[in-house]
């Protein structure tokens, strides 16, 4: 099986540590339509909490989170990998990135039974579509 590699949005916002505000905005997300694939939450500093949600495709969707509350500055530039889970995946990725000089802004991962997925989130446009090339390449081999 083939890895997609796929340019997507990740739509990031701060929001209280309180026991609903997560809840609250994902709410507003589903009551909007929008179908979620992966949500990360954490608490980053006392009062607060960071949250990030994707995948965000098109300007709408974009638009769909601003109206749940979140930033648009704080959406990010990612790829998004999915295919066969495989030993080393994550060395083979960063190894080909890093040979490029291409820094990356963050990095997640997870696998679930014979597959995996991947973002990868990107300071620049330019860096997104030169990883693309590069990671297409790379995990065609």
């Amino acid at each position: 099986m083939a890895y997609r590699i796929s340019k997507e949005y990740v739509c990031g916002s701060a929001i209280e540590d309180r026991a609903d505000a997560l809840a609250e905005k994902l709410r507003a997300l589903a009551d909007g339509g929008l179908d979620l694939e992966m949500i990360v939450s954490r608490r980053d500093q006392s009062g607060w909490a960071l949250m990030f949600v994707s995948p965000l495709r098109t300007l709408e969707e974009i638009e769909l989170a601003q109206k749940a509350g979140l930033r648009k500055e704080g959406t990010m530039q990612t790829l998004r990998i999915q295919g066969p889970n495989v030993s080393g995946l994550g060395a083979r990725i960063t190894t080909a990135l890093a040979k490029a000089g291409i820094s990356l802004r963050g990095y997640w991962a997870a696998a679930l039974g014979d597959q995996c997925v991947t973002n990868i989130a990107f300071d620049s446009n330019e860096d997104q579509d030169k990883a693309k090339t590069i990671l297409e390449r790379e995990l065609a081999e």
